[in-house]
């Protein structure tokens, strides 16, 4: 269909539809997007602008809704593959505020929230000016509220999408309030259960406690912050202590009462043996890791030795 420009008879076919129409032609498009394979040639026939074009507020009919959910849809779909580089000025900036208002909606479905939270994890990864203007449409409140979904899946995705808006100014605001930057702690300390949120809202973290003011507030989650640390480095999954090693570095650089809570919770001691039975590649060949997995030992390893000398400091 889509070689034989279907996608684009059907945007040709919006100008002057009634609304019964237009809700089947934008329920095709929406279908369409569901395979990955025509999504670039809906976009050069015009869908995604003709979508983003269809969004509009206000009061709607119930027939408009339909549209209106029908098309954010069809963008999610589109743009949870695409390379946002390949996308206009327009389209990319564009298609942010009907995203966050599918994330919004009490009446979408989970899918529906889901593969627009994916979109805005791709969006907010591109650039700066996709972050602004995620955080001008209120991003970060919606996108806040989607992390205590019931659905697992939504909730991953929201807190992807919320580690991709930083280092925005905001989003660092954000977690400088203790109680916001718990939840984050809480998340990642949830492995278990969520290993993939828990994987995104670590490495949010180790982003995060860069800012000297917000590993303040991480050491001040007292009992929360010590347990993530110890019981992560323990667990052994190489993923999870990346992220912890460089939140433990950035603790260490800011000194004081964040570089003694590192030495004081058993963490420098763990770093210590870490790297000295691991160092050169010793012991690890007996443990049958993959190349990557090889490869990300090598890096902890490595951080673990950058911890203890800056503990010597």
């Amino acid at each position: 269909m889509a070689k034989q420009n279907v996608p684009r008879a059907l945007v040709s076919l919006i100008a002057g539809a009634s609304d019964a129409t237009l809700e089947h032609i934008v329920m095709a498009m929406m279908r369409m997007a569901g395979e990955q394979i025509v999504r670039g040639a809906m976009i050069q026939q015009g869908c995604l602008s003709a979508c983003i074009k269809l969004i509009k507020n206000g009061d709607l009919s119930e027939t408009e809704k339909k549209i209106m959910q029908y098309a954010e849809h069809t963008i999610s779909k589109i743009l949870v593959t695409t390379n946002p580089s390949l996308l206009t000025t327009s389209q990319c900036m564009g298609s942010i505020q009907p995203l966050i208002k599918l994330v919004k909606d009490n009446e979408s479905s989970d899918l529906q929230k889901f593969e627009a939270l994916l979109s805005l994890t791709n969006l907010a990864s591109y650039n700066d000016s996709t972050k602004q203007h995620m955080v001008s449409e209120k991003g970060i409140r919606v996108l806040s509220v989607a992390m205590f979904s019931g659905h697992e899946l939504v909730r991953r995705a929201a807190t992807e999408a919320m580690s991709n808006l930083v280092p925005h100014p905001d989003m660092i605001d954000y977690l400088r309030k203790k109680d916001n930057l718990k939840v984050w702690v809480a998340f990642a300390a949830d492995y278990e259960d969520n290993f993939e949120c828990a994987r995104a809202a670590l490495g949010c973290l180790a982003m995060v406690t860069q800012d000297p003011e917000i590993a303040s507030t991480f050491i001040k989650q007292g009992n929360l912050s010590e347990k993530l640390l110890k019981s992560v480095l323990e667990l052994g999954n190489l993923e999870l202590m990346h992220r912890a090693l460089i939140l433990t570095l950035n603790l260490i650089e800011h000194g004081g009462k964040c570089k003694e809570l590192v030495m004081t919770t058993g963490t420098l001691a763990f770093c210590e043996a870490y790297a000295t039975t691991y160092q050169n590649g010793g012991k690890s060949m007996d443990l049958e890791f993959s190349e990557a997995d090889q490869k990300l030992m090598g890096i902890t390893v490595s951080l673990s030795q950058d911890i203890v000398q800056a503990c010597s400091r």
